[in-house]
């Protein structure tokens, strides 16, 4: 389900959404093929590729609900260098186009990323980004309700599009067979005064985990699981199954805690090419309305996918 976490009193969207006159519930977005795209969410993954590495993709929740989410995303991270005693700087750059009834943002940030090495094989990366959210509201797309909404902030202000910066932070330990990953997305908690006197952008912290597990033969398996929160927003937890079959074909299950249940499939089509699909059946309240999400990713690499890329059990 979407994650939105933006604490504002606005009478006449809060009817569209059917809540209370004043909300504090998730803002960012969330993506059900997550496992092939880290770096989206967590700035430490930037340098995992010795080479440049695009992704980009686009996600229609609750296809035919009039007014569903919309998610656009891109990415580019790689290696810049490598120090004497073995350590990576990496860096990348994030955007995303976010859109839901009336409400959207679009984002674009900078990061930076520093792998060290560890004992027993593992390696420790943190990372930050720096950028800005430009956040809109459509007010000609809001249908005015009958009490008091002319004195609500949000809608006498003429400020229906603001710029807010942002900062995201992330560590990320690893080896072959193991990851751990930490990340908080909108750190500053920046103020918008024009939409209220208490609207502040929520602070967004994931953890994430996984591992690789050979199998017989050029089979491997892949379980993960992540855990969202979000002041004033319920805890979404995500967790997934995924087999892999000789490092071009994965493919799995994934269930978020009582909204879907995802079919998810990588597939690499080129040498240098993989594209991610995801299927989502709601399994929430609004299962009755709309029970389909479709998401696509594309990565592309600017070396072959097998190339010699920092070892993690996130990117085998």
């Amino acid at each position: 389900m979407k994650q939105r976490s933006l604490s504002i009193s606005i009478g006449a969207l809060l009817l569209t959404v059917g809540s209370a006159l004043q909300v504090q519930a998730q803002q960012l977005p969330l993506r059900s093929n997550w496992q092939f795209n880290y770096f989206q969410e967590n700035p430490a993954f930037a340098g995992f590729t010795d080479c440049l590495e695009l992704k980009a993709g686009f996600r229609q929740q609750w296809a035919g609900f009039d007014g569903a989410p919309q998610t656009a995303f891109a990415n580019v991270q790689g290696e810049l260098g490598r120090t004497a005693g073995g350590g990576v700087h990496g860096f990348g750059g994030r955007v995303t186009d976010d859109s839901a009834g009336p409400y959207g943002f679009t984002q674009l940030d900078l990061a930076y990323a520093y792998h060290m090495k560890m004992a027993q094989g593992w390696r420790l990366a943190a990372g930050a980004a720096v950028g800005f959210m430009q956040y809109r509201l459509s007010l000609g797309d809001i249908v005015l309700p009958d009490f008091q909404a002319g004195n609500d902030p949000a809608i006498t202000s003429n400020a229906n599009q603001l710029l807010a910066p942002t900062m995201d932070f992330g560590v990320w330990a690893y080896n072959k067979y193991t990851f751990w990953g930490l990340s908080i997305q909108n750190l500053i908690e920046p103020s918008v005064d024009q939409w209220g006197l208490d609207t502040r952008f929520q602070r967004h912290v994931s953890l994430t985990g996984g591992s690789m597990i050979r199998l017989d033969g050029p089979w491997s398996f892949h379980p993960a699981g992540s855990i969202r929160f979000a002041a004033g927003a319920p805890v979404a937890v995500d967790v997934q199954a995924m087999f892999d079959y000789d490092e071009s074909v994965r493919f799995g299950l994934g269930y978020r805690n009582e909204t879907a249940l995802a079919a998810l499939m990588t597939l690499n089509v080129m040498e240098n090419l993989t594209i991610g699909y995801a299927y989502d059946w709601n399994v929430g309240p609004l299962s009755q309305a709309s029970a389909n999400t479709h998401e696509i990713t594309i990565g592309v690499l600017a070396c072959p996918i097998k190339s010699g890329h920092v070892p993690c059990a996130a990117f085998q």
